[in-house]
């Protein structure tokens, strides 16, 4: 009897099928990993982004602040209705199966964000420069995420 014939079939799977099967450690790294990604790569481009910004303004103020809040949740509201084609959201956090690790990688939007933000401090001040770096900060990494995890996406043939 061959190899194959007395072992079961193997599919191809996703990286959250092998993370439910791995009930250890690295299954649950694999879960942390994967649920931390988005929040940790937007927070890398959004601190970047203001500390390039308040080393090159100074500490922004209270208004400044409030505009930098404001802009990056109009930005983040207004990219969800054009994901989700109107205002209901329904959530998916699963990362797509088959999705490489190196898509979660987030050093290229932060570093555009700064760059960006670099740039508006060139040209802007007070709330409206602030509001703007919250805004572009938050674009940049939601468009470019999306890119990365596209160009990433793997398709595999059972």
């Amino acid at each position: 009897m061959s190899r194959a014939d007395s072992e079961p079939h193997r599919r191809a799977v996703g990286l959250s099928a092998e993370a439910g099967r791995e009930r250890g450690y690295r299954g649950r790294l694999r879960a942390v990993v994967a649920a931390s990604a988005a929040p940790h790569g937007y927070t890398l481009a959004l601190w970047t982004a203001t500390a390039v910004t308040s080393s090159d303004r100074g500490a922004p103020g209270a208004a400044e602040v409030l505009a930098g809040l404001t802009g990056a949740t109009f930005a983040f509201v207004a990219l969800g209705a054009v994901a989700y084609g109107g205002a209901l959201m329904t959530p998916d956090r699963s990362v797509p199966a088959g999705t490489w690790i190196w898509a979660a990688f987030h050093l290229p939007m932060a570093a555009f964000a700064a760059l960006v933000s670099l740039l508006l401090a060139r040209c802007c001040s007070g709330p409206l420069l602030w509001g703007l770096v919250g805004a572009t900060t938050t674009a940049v990494y939601l468009l470019g995420v999306s890119a990365q995890y596209l160009c990433s996406a793997v398709r595999r043939i059972t």
